[in-house]
């Protein structure tokens, strides 16, 4: 996937379907292009929305990562808290997650896809496979966790963490 940017009902860049959105004050950022579509639909259908949903793409180099897009919404009055949706393969939610807890302000939650994928195994994407022990769906929920970020463990639970982390 590349890089897609989203703002409901201001802007649209790449291919992400209208009738999912709904204006909000949720930031999505996004490694997963179908999972992007998935985790919008379910905020969207449970009463929430988004300020701007960021598609950053699952290959190893990017043109933003989650810690540029993370910069963008602390800066943002609109966006409340943040969707991080990720997965296996490279180090760019760790590296998130030590950006979360030590510079972001705003509360985030998280889903980390790729729990059941085997070490070697390349699934999807270049970006999607794990070697060395680093890249697993366990490493990375491990520093979201300790960086205070609530984790889903399935998509569908994004929009309950939400509703707890803006109360």
């Amino acid at each position: 996937m590349d890089l897609e940017l989203r703002l409901p009902f201001s802007c649209k860049l790449g291919i992400m379907p209208n009738q999912i959105f709904r204006k909000g004050n949720v930031g999505v950022i996004s490694r997963s292009g179908t999972l992007t579509y998935e985790i919008v639909n379910q905020i969207t259908i449970n009463g929430l929305g988004e300020s701007t949903v960021i598609g950053l793409g699952g290959d190893p180099v990017t043109g933003m990562n989650y810690i540029d897009a993370l910069e963008e919404f602390k800066k943002d009055e609109q966006t409340a808290a943040v969707a991080m949706v990720g997965e296996i393969g490279g180090t760019a939610e760790e590296e998130a997650a030590e950006y979360i807890k030590n510079n972001f302000n705003k509360p985030v939650v998280s889903y980390i896809t790729g729990r059941s994928a085997p070490p070697g195994k390349r699934m999807g994407h270049a970006g999607a496979i794990i070697s060395r022990g680093k890249g697993t769906a366990e490493s990375k929920v491990k520093a979201l966790e300790e960086a205070g970020v609530r984790v889903a463990s399935y998509p569908y639970e994004i929009p309950s963490l939400l509703k707890e982390v803006l109360k």
